[in-house]
């Protein structure tokens, strides 16, 4: 018995792997256009991409372990119920739970360290990535120029352009301000300008119709037009690596974030606080006859002032509190926002994991389900499986970052319903040799679309007959 699970083993591991490495490839493609435009655009040293490479594999890492789950377990399975491995073990009695156990160990297993994996491995490469990305932005300031958004990496300027021609290098609507340490503070703008490049880490700005705005230290304002001004910036070849605390939810660990959650969960009594005592306030003044004082007036205002002036001041005051009441909840619900993207990403660092034993759940039957020239069909359905399984689980943390959704329903709902079908599949495979009929499945709809189209013909023949009569 424990050489048939060993086998079992044997036969699942080497697919895993294969699909685990060509889904990694996949995800790769994405990155790696940029990655080699790093070392031919931007002049980024091999060894450098390299390491970039190496800080990007952990977030891929995370997310194709479960689906190489389901693809080896397919595979594996598969093969083995082809080869009619299966029908003679169940010949000699044997049950099929013999497959599933040390699948389902090895899946256990996997889930346990990929946990581990994002909570202490995870973090650290993401938060290492970006800090080293943001260096090579900095190393080549021209590429960080990107229309409408602020440029801020290029040290002593902040830029921003309107439209920018990365062929020509010509940009429209030109906006940069500039601190240069000991010069007074310049703000330049121009309608036109184009980048010229003079060496990897320098380039010259020529702006063309544009204002160049001064405010001295004596508070002196001037303002100077120019038909063309040049502005000089410069960056070392060397890579500047820089040390930054701040860190997204995606570089925090579980038990770091269930502690943000908790501190903002306090902040968000705080202002449920604030805003129940500023809106009740005024009616609570009125209740009791009494008046309520802050820096901006007195609610209700004294008697003294007549009536026109006591009804302006009122409504100015209940006006400033209406505002200060809409400041507090703007910042509560930012709050709660943060509170729910914490709780997704919370989540999702066990949710991902657990769902290789549900792959193994579904990979079972999936695989005892194929027969000979039909592995095809069941690779495409567990591809199917896995793209649906993503979508649900993407479409789940946009609802639950929109606090439409708890954050645990919407990042366990996709393992609950699959685990639900493959345990519902797993069962029937105990005591049926083919839970689930792909075969039946595949043989109907193509004898469907057959008789569609052999109908659709016939009634277009019918047609081209009816004209020639005509």
């Amino acid at each position: 018995m424990k050489k048939l699970q060993v086998y079992t083993l044997k036969e699942f591991i080497s697919p895993f792997l294969l699909s685990a490495g060509i889904f990694t490839f996949v995800m790769l493609l994405d990155k790696l256009l940029d990655l080699l435009d790093m070392i031919v655009s931007k002049g980024v040293p091999v060894r450098t991409v390299v390491e970039v490479f190496l800080l990007l594999l952990p977030s891929m890492v995370a997310v194709v372990i479960p689906m190489g789950v389901l693809a080896g377990v397919l595979m594996a399975v598969g093969r083995m119920e082809s080869d009619l491995e299966v029908t003679a073990m169940k010949a000699s009695g044997i049950s099929i739970f013999v497959l599933i156990k040390p699948l389902m160990l090895t899946a256990v297993f996997l889930v346990a360290t990929m946990v581990l994996f994002n909570n202490y491995v995870l973090p650290d490469a993401n938060h290492l990535a970006k800090n080293l990305l943001l260096d090579i932005g900095t190393m080549r300031p021209a590429a960080k120029i990107i229309p409408g958004m602020f440029v801020e990496d290029i040290e002593n300027y902040r830029i921003i352009v309107e439209e920018k021609d990365d062929l020509t290098g010509e940009l429209q609507n030109v906006v940069i301000h500039e601190r240069v340490p000991g010069m007074p503070g310049r703000t330049i703008t121009a309608l036109k300008g184009k980048m010229e490049p003079v060496s990897a880490n320098r380039f010259r700005l020529v702006l063309t119709d544009g204002q160049i705005h001064e405010l001295s230290e004596s508070g002196e304002y001037r303002k100077l037009d120019f038909a063309i001004y040049t502005v000089e910036i410069t960056r070392s070849e060397e890579l500047i690596r820089q040390n930054r605390d701040n860190r997204g939810d995606r570089e925090l660990s579980s038990s770091h974030m269930r502690a943000l959650v908790d501190s903002l969960e306090e902040q968000a009594e705080l202002f449920e606080d604030s805003l129940v005592s500023t809106g009740s306030a005024p009616i609570l003044a009125m209740i009791n006859n009494s008046a309520v004082s802050t820096g901006r007036g007195t609610f209700p205002p004294p008697d003294s002032v007549d009536s026109r002036t006591w009804f302006n001041l009122s409504r100015n005051f209940l006006a400033q509190q209406s505002s200060d009441l809409r400041i507090l909840a703007d910042r509560k619900a930012s709050l709660q926002r943060s509170i729910s993207r914490y709780r997704v990403e919370i989540q999702k660092k066990y949710s991902i994991p657990f769902a290789c034993i549900v792959f193994v759940l579904l990979g079972v039957p999936l695989g005892l389900s194929t027969r000979k020239g039909s592995a095809g069909i069941a690779l495409g359905v567990s591809l199917l499986v896995i793209l649906v399984y993503y979508l649900f689980l993407i479409a789940g943390e946009q609802l639950a970052d929109r606090r439409m959704m708890p954050a645990f329903l919407s990042m366990w709902l996709p393992n609950i319903i699959l685990g639900a079908f493959g345990t519902v599949l797993t069962i029937r495979s105990l005591h049926e040799g083919n839970p689930l009929p792909l075969g039946r499945l595949t043989t109907a709809a193509g004898s469907f679309f057959r008789r569609f189209s052999s109908r659709h013909g016939k009634h277009a023949s019918d047609d081209m007959q009816n004209r020639g009569s005509v």
